[in-house]
């Protein structure tokens, strides 16, 4: 999307260019060239150079140019702002519906060739009208079984999933959301927790934002806490005293590629967790190809493992075959092997889980340990390759939903590790935020 973006701004400017060009060299031809080419069409020419730019510049092409740059230099110049000021970046994008309309206006005089960028446009204003068209139908709206606030303000919201879903769900994708008492207008995308094998849709998202800010708030008052029943001592006993939330899709991710490989490494930073989270699920019902996955998920606030605590516990007690390795790395408690006493808390932290199950950082029994630090990605995946190699498979997909520094370091060691050893090859696909 951004690199087709980026080309047509590119096109945009040399079409503006060229006709800078063009009307300089009218503003000083020729009358009766000018006559010979145009015929009546523009009237009476003037003889000044301001005159003749002024004529062209009121036309019907160039009226809708100047809307269309207008329109360009107005969505662009706020890409910037784009995760400061989000509704900003959003509602300027769609100037690009504006600047359509006047593209389909702009040739209609026939100045020098018959008019026909209607017809260019026909298929995409179709292709884009009909999903927001059906947006604004029943078809859209999702009952709400269940909404839960849990710890680090992530909001787990569980719908109806509809029998449209039965045939193009897969785990990985995602979905636009709209809770209309928030916002009419606003559809943010959200990946997936829940598998194909379910029969109900679930999301979770923290409270990051405006929109996000408001749904927590909106549900705080119609759904149980984590540790007990909100001011009325219990849920809504139907469903319909929920919110009215709508959802378009589900849409194609790249975590969705995960079938192609026998050996899987799954990472996941904070809420990106949620994509990979319907990718486990999936693969315990439903392994395939897939021999080992490698599971990774890397939080700055240790409250954030208990947003999926019943579901990784879920997750612990159906790999039977314990073709999972799953680690917790709590990012914002930095790890120094040159400092001593670190190195044998370290020790003593993992000898406590080993006999116990007991975590130390998160105080309480768990079945897959908390780590410090971040990951060295280069240890990680060479260990992954030598234990993939002793398996007999020379191929391991990447899957990542996080950050783009993130994103940036698991590239480097991946490329790094595949280019010191051709038997082996790491394939990397990532989403970032």
């Amino acid at each position: 999307h951004m690199l087709v973006g980026s080309v047509f701004a590119l096109l945009s400017l040399a079409h503006v260019a060229a006709h800078i060009c063009d009307f300089t060299k009218f503003a000083s031809a020729d009358e009766d060239d000018l006559y010979a080419l145009f015929g009546d069409k523009l009237g009476v020419i003037p003889q000044s150079k301001s005159g003749r730019w002024g004529l062209l510049l009121s036309t019907r092409a160039g009226v809708t140019g100047i809307i269309m740059v207008v329109c360009i230099i107005a969505a662009y110049s706020v890409l910037r702002k784009r995760r400061e000021r989000f509704n900003l970046f959003w509602y300027m994008h769609h100037l690009l519906l504006v600047m359509l309309i006047a593209l389909s206006i702009h040739g209609t005089q026939n100045l020098l060739e018959s008019f026909q960028s209607i017809y260019w446009l026909i298929a995409p204003f179709v292709l884009y009208f009909i999903p927001r068209f059906l947006r604004e139908t029943r078809c859209s709206t999702m009952k709400v079984l269940e909404a839960k606030i849990k710890p680090g303000e992530c909001l787990q919201l569980k719908l109806e999933r509809p029998k449209r879903w039965d045939w193009n769900v897969q785990a990985g994708m995602y979905a636009f959301l709209n809770v209309p008492e928030v916002s009419r207008l606003e559809w943010h995308p959200f990946t997936l927790t829940s598998s194909p094998a379910n029969d109900f849709v679930e999301f979770h998202f923290r409270s990051v934002g405006d929109w996000t800010e408001k749904t927590h708030k909106l549900f705080e008052g119609h759904q149980p806490a984590e540790d007990g029943f909100t001011e009325q001592d219990q849920p809504p006993e139907n469903p319909q005293d929920y919110p009215l939330v709508k959802v378009e899709g589900p849409i194609g991710a790249s975590s969705q590629g995960f079938r192609d490989y026998p050996i899987i490494v799954l990472i996941g930073a904070g809420i990106g967790i949620t994509p990979m989270i319907s990718v486990l699920r999936m693969l315990l019902e439903d392994p395939g190809k897939m021999k080992r996955t490698f599971f990774y998920w890397t939080v700055r606030d240790q409250r954030s493992f208990e947003w999926f605590t019943s579901v990784m516990d879920d997750i612990y007690d159906a790999d039977s075959k314990h073709i999972l390795q799953i680690r917790h790395f709590l990012t914002s408690a930095k790890h120094d092997d040159r400092d001593l006493g670190q190195v044998l808390l370290k020790y003593a932290v993992r000898a406590e889980h080993k006999h116990t199950d007991m975590d130390l950082i998160l105080g309480r029994q768990t079945h897959h340990q908390v780590e410090t630090g971040r990951p060295d990605w280069d240890d990680e995946f060479n260990s992954i390759r030598e234990e993939s190699k002793e398996l007999g498979y020379a191929d391991c997909g990447i899957f990542l939903c996080g950050p783009e520094k993130m994103a940036e370091a698991v590239d480097e060691s991946s490329l790094k590790l595949s280019k010191e050893d051709p038997d082996f090859h790491f394939y990397f696909s990532k989403e970032t935020f």
